[in-house]
């Protein structure tokens, strides 16, 4: 019965100071009845009730503890076990089936974690867009006092930092819910195997419940009803979402191992490789076409590789990631979410894959070069071409160029620095002189 106790607290992460804060009992009391000895069942209640939260899960615990607190209570007569009793193997089910709950309450945490989160990110966008035409309004009105106009600004900014934290904690709380859910799945399919080998038991397999109703601070009419007051409970909510993730985060599981996520980067290394090897190949191959088909029958005939490198140059430029990283607006987009969306530039990635395509350009012109010995010069010159072809496919493969884009962004700087309060200046970091303020505005006009 201790064992269960101990196990019991240990699963849902209580510390001996947090039980005794819960149960109305002294911390020398607490440890003599988790050691072994037989306390009063007033005490195996008070430990149970305080430590599961769920309450299907709390009668299921209760009961089993009645059962083992009965049997230290008054212990039976010895008598031989059976050969077939399962043993060993019934409390290793029994302890599969109490982290099964428990995970199944974190993945109810985490999913109603995600319905907030969400409900907020919709509430916020609304509460901006309300925000927005209300300033524009007092703007616009000639006799608009500057007090309002200042207050209505900053609740503006508020609401707009709040929406991007709600944002984070939306997508924080879909990876959660995505581990603890790959967690429960896991433990049901233990659970499952370990049933198998197993006579019937009288042990109930935890299952989900249903999720809460959303708080009512969240409700639509009431949170849209008074400004300060919304932006006091989003505040409120991501604080204690954060929290919550942080509690929530330490009992779970890494998703995956370190081999398993080494090796799912290998994949995506070669896949990615792989792409940039054939749109190179391809490159080479349709410039090698042109050349031959217009050096052999014209200038009729010409044209007919041109498809085959814009391919091998969209192959060359990743789109892959471009997806991924503007993935989050798309899917703001199609949820139909009403907001500011920002498309930012990376110059350094934008250099890296103009580079690319440099390095895929120069293969194709020494593969057509190698085209050429065999039409007009001699072969032996094959020697260099083939050579010097095959080195600028594998640097086309492999090379992201960090030097010449280093350069690239240091000249790029040194433009910026012509044009001060311009997006591209402001991208680097360059701050106009006061000197500078009105022909700033000027070329940011321009």
């Amino acid at each position: 019965m201790a064992q269960f106790l101990r196990d019991l607290i240990d699963l849902h992460g209580i510390t001996l100071r947090q039980l005794q804060e819960a149960v109305p009992y002294g911390k020398s009391t607490i440890s003599d009845n988790l050691s072994g000895k037989v306390p009063p069942k007033a005490f195996v209640d008070a430990v149970v009730k305080a430590v599961v939260t769920e309450p299907r899960k709390r009668a299921l615990d209760l009961e089993r503890a009645h059962r083992l607190w009965q049997a230290a209570d008054k212990p039976p007569s010895a008598a031989p076990q059976s050969p077939a009793s399962p043993g060993g193997a019934l409390a290793v089910i029994e302890k599969t089936n109490d982290r099964l709950a428990v995970m199944t309450d974190r993945t109810l945490e985490l999913q109603q974690e995600r319905l907030g989160a969400h409900q907020l990110t919709l509430l916020l966008l609304r509460l901006v867009a309300r925000l927005q035409e209300d300033l524009d309004a007092l703007t616009a009105a000639p006799a608009a006092a500057q007090e309002q106009i200042d207050t209505l600004t900053e609740q503006l900014r508020i609401a707009r930092q709040e929406l991007e934290l709600a944002r984070q904690a939306r997508q924080e709380a879909e990876l959660l819910a995505g581990r603890a859910q790959a967690q429960t799945t896991t433990l049901q399919e233990e659970l499952a195997q370990l049933r198998t080998a197993m006579p019937p038991t009288d042990i109930n397999v935890a299952v989900s419940v249903h999720n809460a109703p959303l708080p009512p601070e969240l409700q639509e009419e009431y949170f849209l009803a008074d400004v300060d007051r919304a932006l006091r409970t989003a505040e409120g909510f991501l604080k204690e979402g954060v929290q919550r993730r942080e509690r929530i985060a330490d009992d779970l599981p890494e998703p995956q191992g370190t081999g398993q996520r080494s090796q799912l980067q290998v994949w995506q290394d070669i896949a990615l490789l792989t792409g940039r090897g054939l749109g190179g190949l391809l490159m080479m191959g349709g410039a090698m076409l042109d050349y031959a088909l217009t050096t052999s029958f014209g200038r009729t005939y010409s044209g007919f590789g041109s498809g085959l490198v814009l391919i091998g140059v969209m192959l060359l430029v990743d789109p892959w990631d471009l997806y991924f990283d503007y993935w989050p607006i798309l899917r703001a987009k199609v949820r139909r979410e009403k907001g500011e969306y920002r498309w930012s530039v990376n110059l350094n990635s934008m250099y890296s894959r103009l580079f690319r395509v440099a390095w895929g350009s120069a293969s194709a012109g020494a593969a057509v070069l190698s085209v050429a010995t065999v039409f007009w010069w001699t072969p032996w010159l094959l020697l260099l071409t083939v050579p010097a072809t095959l080195f600028l496919w594998l640097k086309t493969i492999r090379s992201d160029s960090i030097p010449l884009v280093n350069v690239m962004l240091q000249l790029t700087k040194q433009v910026a620095r012509l044009f001060p309060g311009t997006p591209l200046a402001k991208a680097f970091e360059i701050e106009p002189s006061p000197g500078t303020a009105s022909s700033s505005a000027s070329a940011s006009e321009r």
